[in-house]
Parts: structure tokens; sequence; C-alpha cells
């Protein structure tokens, strides 16, 4: 009942792709028309930015995205990585209120997508029935992207009474993709 950690894409941007379209300080005001443009800020090069495009949604299960949030969690004693997913994407959700929901989203929270991507230590055994309990309402995009990240931290101490195999505590992040 393991999984084999998938490998993060490298997503080197192709410098075609950013500086097509107008000239590199072109004066448009708007900024739709300025995406992927270089832009200097005046205050010196260390201040020049790109600016940014929407994020590309292929693989993701939905064809918008709103936002992206992002928590971290750990089970300190145990080692138990779902335990540490779990909390990292309580993290990531229970902070936030968005009450546009319904207005942004065509069908509101029914329509809602989600695309879950956590990253936990290389050979960390996942329980996915529990992460997806996590969240309350919208549609989980499966699968759920479980990739190696995360962390195996030292505690500095072991107790057995708490289920510790070691002194190591696991680290689990977690990034949430909404949209629809």
């Amino acid at each position: 009942t393991g999984f084999t950690p998938a490998r993060v894409p490298v997503r080197t941007p192709n410098p075609a792709d950013l500086f097509s379209g107008l000239s590199v300080n072109s004066p448009s005001a708007d900024p739709v028309a300025r995406r992927g443009q270089r832009v200097t800020t005046g205050v010196g090069p260390r201040f020049d930015a790109v600016v940014s495009r929407p994020p590309p949604t292929e693989g993701m299960g939905m064809n918008h995205v709103l936002f992206v949030e992002i928590g971290m969690g750990a089970d300190q004693h145990g080692q138990d990585a779902t335990k540490a997913a779990v909390r990292a994407c309580r993290n990531a959700i229970e902070f936030n209120s968005i009450p546009s929901i319904r207005q942004i989203v065509p069908g509101g929270y029914d329509n809602m997508k989600l695309h879950i991507q956590i990253g936990v230590p290389k050979g960390a055994v996942l329980d996915l029935e529990k992460i997806r309990r996590v969240f309350p309402y919208g549609q989980i995009c499966e699968p759920i992207e479980v990739v190696e990240g995360g962390l195996m931290a030292r505690s500095g101490i072991k107790i057995p009474e708490m289920g510790d195999k070691s002194d190591e505590f696991v680290i689990a992040v977690a990034a949430i993709t909404i949209g629809y």
C-alpha cells in the first residue's frame, strides 16, 4: 500500500514566449496586453519584472485557476505521513473565506474544482481517502498529485508511548489550486 513519488517537472520559460508581442518597455497601460513582457520599475535593473501570465491549467482538471492555497503540516510523534498531509491540507484552506464563489464559479460550490498537490518525504505512505475528507465542498480533480517533497526532521526525542519509531517527525506541504 505504498506509492512511487513523482518528480516535479521543471518548467523553464521560453524566452521567445516571455518577450513576444509588444516592445520591451511598451507604453501599453493594459496589464493583460503586457503579460509575458519585461517591465522596468524605474528603480534600476534589479527591480525589473516580467508581467505574469495565468498559470497553465493542462493536467489540472480545470479551465480557469482562481487562486492557490498553500499549507504545511507535521506529525511529530508516530511518523504518520497521512496525518502530516491532512494537517497541511487543512492549513491551506482553514484561514480563507471566499463568499463570492457562487458569483465567480458557474454553478457555485458544486462546480468549484480542487487540484490537490502534496509533497511528502520519499517512501511515505498516504491514505488518500483521509485527505479527500478534508475538503467540505467542490470537486477534487483526480488523481491527487503526490510528489517527493516535505521533510523528515529530527525532534531530538523518541517517545515510544506516543507511537514513535524514531526521533524523526514528518513534515508535508500542500498546494490546493481552486478553479472551475
